[in-house]
């Protein structure tokens, strides 16, 4: 473990002594964080740091980490994780952000940690952003057809139901972008002028807000 913490140390370093920058006093309190933030929930003893799981996602998050950013970007920090392990790292992230007062953009498609870390949300398809709100009205009332489509996509263990709603269609190319709205190949609501008019972002109820000609305010 104190291999990898100087490796960490000496990846993020060298940059600044290369620029005649001294870290000096920035190290001791930062090679902290670097062994808390690696060792997450006190890993076995005899196992080595690749037999963990994860270990590139930790080394990640403490050289994100290093300048002590006030805004975090994750960009799909969950993936290809166990359940055991994705807890820690969004407990983790969660304690970081409570601690160093700095805000995080997590770029997601898990609903879950959606649901778990997110205090406001931007769904987007195709590149464009079709709806917006805090996380609360987004999980008590779907507005876009596409932010419907992904909820109803969902199992849940309460439902009757044998197989799983799903999306017709693909995602069009990004070179053949369709007319109008990006979404219009695939929604069941859509209207002829859908093919022909882009829908702007609007406010449907107080702070939420999509962009759907098929919505009635």
């Amino acid at each position: 473990m104190d291999i990898l913490i100087f490796l960490v140390l000496l990846y993020l370093l060298l940059p600044t002594a290369y620029a005649g920058i001294t870290a000096a006093p920035f190290v001791p309190t930062f090679s902290d964080d670097i062994d808390r933030i690696i060792k997450l929930a006190n890993p076995k003893k005899g196992n080595t740091f690749l037999e963990l799981g994860c270990g590139s996602g930790r080394v990640m998050i403490a050289m994100a980490l290093a300048c002590r950013p006030d805004l975090l970007i994750a960009d799909e920090p969950s993936t290809a994780l166990d359940v055991t392990v994705q807890a820690q790292i969004l407990d983790l992230l969660r304690n970081l952000q409570k601690e160093y007062g700095m805000a995080f953009l997590l770029i997601t498609h898990d609903l879950g940690v959606i649901a778990e870390m997110a205090d406001d949300v931007v769904v987007m398809y195709a590149g464009k952003v079709v709806e917006k709100t805090d996380v609360k009205s987004l999980y008590k009332e779907r507005k876009h057809p596409y932010t419907q489509g992904l909820f109803t996509s969902i199992p849940d263990i309460n439902s009757t139901r044998k197989r799983l709603e799903i999306i017709e269609g693909v995602v069009p190319n990004p070179l053949e972008f369709p007319l109008g709205c990006r979404f219009s190949t695939r929604c069941k609501y859509v209207l002829d002028h859908c093919h022909k008019d882009d829908p702007a972002l609007r406010e449907i109820q107080a702070k939420h807000f999509a962009a759907c000609h098929a919505i009635q305010e």
